[in-house]
């Protein structure tokens, strides 16, 4: 072959190469034998600090046994609603498991694991409101956390509605606390928590928006990875590892 053509061939077989050398995480994790996992932790109860400033929450709980199984070290990066994802491009983790919805939108930017749970979100506010559904939300204040599905849901179908966003879920929660805001766009734990921290505030689901699946996000181009991940998703809820997490921080 002449050179002129053996040139580009090599160099396409060179980039070849590369590019399946890189897209070889799950071993460079191994090597390393630490796995960072970005968590919310301003996100209770699936992320948050105990009395001791320790990492604590099911999501916590899940990364810890998702390390004990690969056999490396937990790096927890602490990160936030909007930030999930951008962490996680930008390489800051190897993986989030922060109470992430598998969507659309999300499936274009990133890759998941199969699911390994469900979360609720659900429209939250004092009994003594008449809300059952979306056109109840008209002119009224509806709270939620930037970068959720929450905000989503709530941002697309409560038309008339004024949503009113929060950071993280800590904030939303102090908000509704101190009586700030009394519809949420949230969880149905968060709805607990708020209710927990101030009974007067009596709220309750008034309605589901919508049930999602939950995943593990990891960067695109991960086949080793991901198929990893799909094994241990499988092997943990065979086993009732996963069913316990979720049945002690969520209650189902």
């Amino acid at each position: 072959m002449p050179a002129r053509r053996l040139l580009p061939l090599l160099i396409a077989l060179a980039g070849l190469a590369a590019a399946q050398a890189q897209a070889d995480q799950l071993d460079d994790i191994r090597k390393a034998k630490k796995i960072r996992i970005a968590i919310d932790l301003n996100s209770p109860p699936f992320g948050s600090r105990d009395a001791g400033q320790k990492p604590a929450g099911s999501d916590v709980e899940a990364a810890q046994l998702l390390a004990k199984d690969l056999e490396v070290a937990l790096e927890i990066v602490d990160t936030s609603g909007p930030n999930r994802i951008p962490d996680l491009q930008a390489r800051k983790a190897d993986l989030v498991i922060s109470s992430l919805s598998i969507t659309p939108e999300r499936e274009k930017l990133i890759d998941f694991s199969a699911p390994y749970g469900y979360i609720g979100s659900v429209i939250g506010a004092p009994k003594g409101t008449a809300i059952a559904g979306f056109p109840d939300l008209a002119g009224k204040r509806v709270a939620a956390v930037k970068g959720t599905t929450n905000e989503k849901y709530a941002s697309e179908r409560a038309g008339g509605a004024q949503i009113v966003r929060y950071d993280d879920n800590d904030a939303l929660i102090a908000a509704a606390v101190a009586g700030k805001e009394e519809v949420v766009a949230t969880s149905p734990a968060t709805v607990r928590l708020i209710n927990d921290k101030a009974p007067k505030a009596g709220l309750e689901v008034k309605f589901v928006m919508m049930k999602s699946p939950l995943g593990i996000g990891l960067r695109k181009g991960e086949p080793k990875l991901k198929e990893w991940l799909d094994g241990w998703v499988a092997k943990n809820k065979e086993n009732g590892k996963l069913g316990e997490i979720g049945k002690r921080f969520h209650g189902n």
